[in-house]
């Protein structure tokens, strides 16, 4: 008797517990459940935005070429190219209305979601390399901060050091590396290459290419290729000029002032040449007369347009347009480079939009896209605003 009366008490304290156990737990569960839930409806709407972005090319379908661009004639915000039968295909034009600052228009992240019809919340866009490409020393190639080694210019030879690796930081070894240079000094212009190396097993590349003069300006285009995906890198071999900027709209060219560029300057246009991602070149127009390009005082951004029917459709990797800053045959030539990559160069991130805040739940898709034959990973920050 005594011992059924323990078991009772046993019993009834172990029902206890459980009870006790299940109340506490259950909110537990409940949350994480909601939890869960809450971040799933949050992705399949980010998957049906990212889709939206990158299949579709909006309304009108060529509103990133058109030339008196404004946001009030876009019914719809896409960035596919609208004649192509393939998938993640990208339409420059349109991807360069997301840069901050465009002179011919752009597109702010506030009018895209609103075009997107997403009150609520928000996105970031990410455009990157599929690899990194830098210094040997792992350092970011810039302007300033180049992989050519300046000092042997004054021989006549062009020699450059870069470093291919995974996003990770791992070497990719035997990546083709192909080089182009292109250099000036005065009334000389030339070229040489393409040369095509490969990289060793720290993901190094080294190149040396000899030169016919000795150049003051010196542009080396590297085209990289790891298992049939390639990417663009332009470094310099001295600081460029900050003469003028070039865009590109469809199969014009519209070069225009930089903002901190003072206003009145003179250049004289000598060549535009168009550069195609396989490395040759075509000179879309000889300027025998030296086109004069002269800024006005008005104030607007747009100075000078030149017409070039096929350009748009040989999707070049970059232009660069060779002119003198004072006339004469004995003025300095220069370079300035351009062209669909002017803010996709392989060693930038092109970045469109906002950051979430840290209380912001946020999920992160990324998928592979082309843009004018040249491979990057698209990405997407979404989350929905508190």
């Amino acid at each position: 008797m005594v011992h059924e009366t323990y078991d009772n008490i046993v019993a009834i304290l172990l029902v206890g517990l459980i009870f006790v156990g299940a109340v506490l737990l259950m909110p537990a569960l409940s949350f994480s459940n909601i939890q869960s839930v809450d971040y799933q409806q949050l992705r399949n709407t980010a998957v049906n935005v990212f889709d939206s972005i990158l299949l579709n090319p909006g309304d009108p379908i060529d509103w990133g070429s058109t030339q008196d661009f404004s946001v009030e004639n876009v019914n719809a915000f896409g960035l596919a190219k609208y004649q192509n039968s393939h998938f993640y295909i990208l339409d420059p034009d349109k991807v360069q209305r997301l840069k901050s600052g465009n002179p011919l228009g752009e597109i702010t992240n506030e009018e895209a979601k609103e075009l997107l019809n997403l009150d609520g919340y928000g996105f970031t866009l990410r455009i990157i390399p599929p690899f990194n490409v830098t210094n040997v020393d792992g350092t970011k190639i810039t302007t300033e901060n180049s992989p050519i080694d300046t000092s042997l210019l004054d021989v006549k030879e062009c020699h450059y050091n870069v470093k291919v690796s995974f996003l990770d930081g791992r070497p990719i070894p035997y990546a083709a590396v192909q080089s182009l240079v292109v250099y000036s000094n005065g009334s000389n212009f030339a070229q040489v290459g393409p040369s095509i190396e490969e990289t060793n097993s720290l993901g190094i590349c080294t190149d040396s290419l000899s030169l016919s003069f000795v150049p003051t300006q010196v542009i080396v285009i590297l085209t990289i290729d790891v298992a049939e995906v390639a990417t663009l890198v332009v470094t310099f071999g001295s600081e460029m000029p900050n003469v003028v900027d070039i865009n590109m709209v469809g199969d014009d060219i519209i070069l225009t002032k930089p903002d901190n560029n003072p206003t009145g300057a003179t250049i004289f246009i000598n060549g535009l040449y168009v550069f195609k991602d396989d490395g040759t070149r075509t000179l879309f127009e000889d300027f025998k007369s030296k086109e004069k390009f002269t800024y006005t005082q008005s104030g607007n951004y747009e100075e000078w347009i030149g017409n070039y029917p096929g350009v748009k459709y040989y999707e070049p990797s970059l232009v660069i347009l060779c002119y003198d800053d004072t006339e004469g045959a004995g003025g300095r030539q220069d370079f300035v480079v351009a062209g669909p990559y002017q803010n996709l160069l392989g060693y930038s991130i092109f970045e469109y939009g906002a950051s979430p805040k840290i209380s912001d739940n946020a999920v992160r898709i990324q998928r592979s896209v082309l843009i004018s034959g040249m491979t990057y990973t698209a990405e997407l920050v979404f989350w929905k605003e508190r």
